[in-house]
Order: structure tokens, then sequence, then C-alpha cells
């Protein structure tokens, strides 16, 4: 694909997709992607990849570590991003937590609906399907993760997140035994990805993330207490106040 051209392409895999003879077409050539990611992290930029495919994932990290080699690291550090990262390879996984790159990743996206069980994973096949959206192995390895919920392609609300970050399963409880259950958070760890996390990847973890004095007052208040709550049944909970910068902006 020519730089510029927005056209959509099926996502960059390693061995070739399971029912298809093709790998996908990655956006850049790798020497190419090296180049531009250098150069943006020479001048002290914040780097955000958007790779799905395993072979474009390690593109990704592939090259935040030949910029880092190249590069000085800039005065506030390196917080370089991969959005998505649907089906990452096994070898992957731990280099999250040693390169320090934030895995940005849509708990909404693994909802196993009809398209994810039947089309995304006869396309890649089970092995890899296996480690669909593995935010808890980059976690356990040691990785950084910030949850959000890629509006406008998801609606705002993170409650659906929530519920599909929690139990792997869609808001009707299918499957049963949940997508790839491994995967599964336990909600401190939910509410800390979507909060602290995702003040950490912007580089607004010093004013926003966490409640503690000095820091902005961006609070919902909901009508029940999630963590004393099935996890089946936080996505139920209603918001009652939200306060904005200190300031009520809602109250139902």
């Amino acid at each position: 694909m020519h730089e510029g051209e927005m056209r959509r392409q099926p996502a960059y895999m390693q061995p070739p997709y399971a029912n298809r003879a093709t790998r996908g077409t990655p956006n850049y050539t790798p020497s190419r992607l090296n180049q531009m990611v250098a150069l943006a992290d020479r001048r002290g930029w914040q780097i955000l990849i958007h790779a799905i495919g395993d072979a474009g994932i390690r593109m990704a990290l592939d090259a935040y570590d030949s910029a880092a080699a190249a590069n000085p690291a800039p005065s506030r550090g390196r917080r370089h991003r991969i959005e998505h990262i649907e089906a990452v390879s096994a070898e992957d996984i731990p280099r999250f937590g040693r390169m320090g790159v934030i895995a940005s990743m849509q708990p909404m996206h693994a909802s196993p609906n009809q398209n994810v069980l039947e089309v995304w994973s006869g396309n890649i096949g089970p092995e890899r399907a296996s480690r669909a959206w593995a935010w808890k192995s980059i976690k356990n390895a040691g990785g950084r993760l910030a949850f959000g919920t890629d509006w406008p392609v998801v609606g705002l609300d993170p409650r659906p997140g929530i519920h599909s970050a929690l139990t792997r399963q869609t808001a009707a409880g299918h499957p049963a035994v949940g997508f790839v259950p491994a995967q599964r958070l336990p909600l401190a760890t939910v509410i800390e990805t979507y909060t602290a996390g995702s003040a950490y990847a912007e580089f607004e973890d010093a004013k926003k993330g966490m409640l503690r004095p000095g820091m902005l007052a961006d609070i919902v208040i909901w009508d029940a207490d999630i963590f004393a709550l099935p996890v089946d049944k936080v996505k139920h909970a209603v918001v009652t106040t939200t306060i904005f910068d200190g300031r009520v902006v809602y109250e139902r």
C-alpha cells in the first residue's frame, strides 16, 4: 500500500491465513516503518501503531526496538503504544514488558459474537485464536495495559468492554465457558487499566487516572458497589452522578 492511502487491508500474518493463501498486506515495508519510527522517536514524539496480526505486531515491536537502539531516550521517557493487538505470537508477548511498549487494547473487540467465533477465528486458525486479545498474558509477562472503547467504532459506554474483560462472554453469557477464558482479568485490574492505565498511556498520569489529592476530579458514581456484584452483573450498574474536573455535570 502506498503511503497515505486509506484502504483497509487484511491483518498482516506470519504464516498465511488458515483459509487462504495470503499473509495480508502491511501498509509499509519493515525498512520504511523502521525509518519512520526512528525519525519520530528521535524527535521525542510518542508513537502509536495500529497492528492486529501477529506479523504486523512484530513489525511494530521491531521498529520500536530498532529506534531505541539508534536514539537516546527522550527526557520524559518513551511510552510508545501498539493499538488493538488482536492475535499476537507467543514469542512477542514478553517483549511488551521488556521494551516498555504499552498494549493499548479495546476489550469490546473481543466480545465473542458470531463474527469473532466463526469468521475471525476461522480466518486465522485455532492456534493463533488461542491467543486472541491476550491482555492477561501480556500483563503477566510484565507488560503495561491501557483499555479504551475505540469510539466511534464502538460506543463510549465502557460497561460492555468491562464485561468482556471480566468474563470473555457476550452480554447474553455466551459461550458458557468464555472465549479464551484464561485471559479474563479481575475487576480491580480492569478498572485500573481503563483509568490509571489509560492516563499513563497519554503521559497524563500525574493529574488523572486515580482518586488522589491534587489530581483532576473526574469521577463516575454508580448505583451499586460493583466490587460486591457477581462479575456477570457489573454491566448492569447505572451511572447516578458524573463529576468532571470537580464539577457535577450529570445527575440521574
